[in-house]
């Protein structure tokens, strides 16, 4: 990935010498092996790979500069600031030696743009057609535009339009109506009124308007704030929306590929209580599969946990009727507090990774995986464990689950925890391929 180097006012090119940390990445093991076209290697004889598997045309993301490899990217919000940090995919998994920092000038965010304190993975798709990815920013939904070696900072910028304000994370990508183009979705908050849904159609213009604007009455009870997540639930090869984490609703789905100017359906499926959803293939029969994890662990710390185990709840695409739930961890551990899909053993049946948290505002962490399989799908029983944690000064600081993917292209998927300003990058049995800070150490130069 080529961005301007540090002469650039708008970006610090990040080199990590740090002794310790150069130690670490020597130490770390690596398949080396070219990625495969899809960023999922088949696997002679898995009973989990039928032949019409939906994921063989899925490709790799987010990958910037198109080169096959999964790029790590993080929005730092905070204090009224937002940068961006990329760290470059390659066969040997995330370059963090090669680490970029896009900050808000380059970006093209405003300054006014009001931010929170959370880790967001900020959008990346093509929203223009032209075969190159994009980097969608924070609430004010700043569009870096992308071409052959990625997007640059100080680069084409454009801003998508949305209506009003009261948006505080970067919209979600989807192609909702199926037409073959991306699509953009993101919640109004809006204080004490109702909030709306709103679907920015695509293609869109460098200036980053959508080819259409749909807002689309709040399906959640005023004042809440849910989080949107994008997959296909049914494999029609449109994209559906799932809304989650309100304190007073369950989470819902909406089918898309409508005929309604959204392209979602009108009325959203309730689905089981929880405060997170994925989608997986997680029986390798070319359906995907949907899971929801209920934790009971409440966003306050003051608030007790109820004497309980937490919950993963499953419906199989062959069987939409039908949920199974399981419950993990031991009481009061909050099992299915994130979620987090990949195949981990590289079977061709995507793994369930599954974060437990006693209490939310700690930092108390860890990460247990759950298998999949072509005859049960999902087993209740942790097939590995993962906790990571560095000295805090409130006590320890634990790695919660950031995102999973096949950074090094071998076809097996890798857990991606930050904690503690720092990365773990762990494959499937809870080994380290690499550890690595966010930022450099304060004695570099920026």
């Amino acid at each position: 990935m080529h961005f301007p180097t540090a002469g650039n006012p708008f970006v610090r090119h990040l080199r990590v010498w740090h002794a310790v940390v150069a130690s670490l990445v020597a130490a770390a093991a690596f398949l080396v092996l070219p990625p495969s076209d899809d960023g999922v290697r088949s696997v002679p004889g898995s009973p989990c790979r039928p032949v019409d598997s939906a994921r063989e045309d899925t490709p790799v993301t987010p990958d910037l500069d198109g080169d096959g490899f999964v790029d790590l990217v993080h929005e730092i919000s905070r204090s009224l600031k937002v940068d961006v940090v990329v760290v470059p995919g390659s066969e040997r998994g995330p370059d963090h030696d090669s680490t970029t920092v896009l900050t808000q000038d380059g970006l093209g965010v405003p300054d006014d743009i009001q931010v929170g304190d959370d880790p967001f993975q900020p959008t990346v798709a093509d929203l223009d057609d032209d075969g190159h990815a994009d980097l969608v920013v924070s609430g004010a939904a700043s569009v870096l535009w992308g071409g052959p070696e990625g997007p640059q900072a100080g680069g084409p910028h454009g801003r998508v339009p949305l209506p009003g304000n009261g948006y505080h994370t970067a919209p979600i990508a989807g192609d909702f109506d199926g037409d073959g183009h991306t699509d953009l979705a993101v919640f109004k908050h809006s204080g004490e009124e109702q909030g709306e849904l709103v679907v920015l159609k695509g293609p869109f213009k460098r200036s980053g308007a959508p080819a259409r604007t749909v807002e689309i009455p709040s399906p959640v009870h005023q004042g809440a704030s849910p989080v949107l997540v994008a997959g296909d639930a049914n494999d029609d090869r449109a994209t559906d929306l799932a809304l989650y984490d309100s304190p007073w609703d369950p989470p819902l789905l909406f089918t898309g590929g409508a005929r309604t100017a959204s392209g979602l359906g009108k009325e959203p499926e309730r689905l089981p209580e929880g405060e997170n959803i994925v989608f997986g293939d997680f029986d390798g029969d070319g359906h995907q599969d949907i899971a929801i994890g209920r934790s009971f662990v409440d966003s306050y710390d003051e608030v007790d946990t109820p004497h309980r185990r937490g919950q993963v709840s499953v419906r199989y695409g062959k069987e939409p009727e039908k949920w199974i739930t399981m419950d993990g961890g031991g009481f009061k551990e909050g099992f299915g507090t994130r979620l987090a899909v990949g195949d981990f053993n590289g079977d061709g049946c995507d793994d369930l990774a599954v974060q437990l948290t006693k209490k939310k505002e700690e930092g108390d962490a860890r990460i247990e995986v759950l298998r999949g399989g072509s005859e049960h799908g999902l087993g209740s029983k942790p097939w590995h464990s993962a906790k990571r944690s560095v000295p805090g000064d409130d006590g320890p600081d634990d790695g919660t689950l950031f995102a999973v993917h096949d950074w090094d292209g071998d076809g097996r998927a890798e857990l991606t925890l930050l904690g503690g300003d720092r990365w773990w990058i762990t494959d499937g049995t809870g080994r380290d391929e690499a550890s690595f800070p966010v930022t450099p150490s304060k004695n570099q130069g920026s």
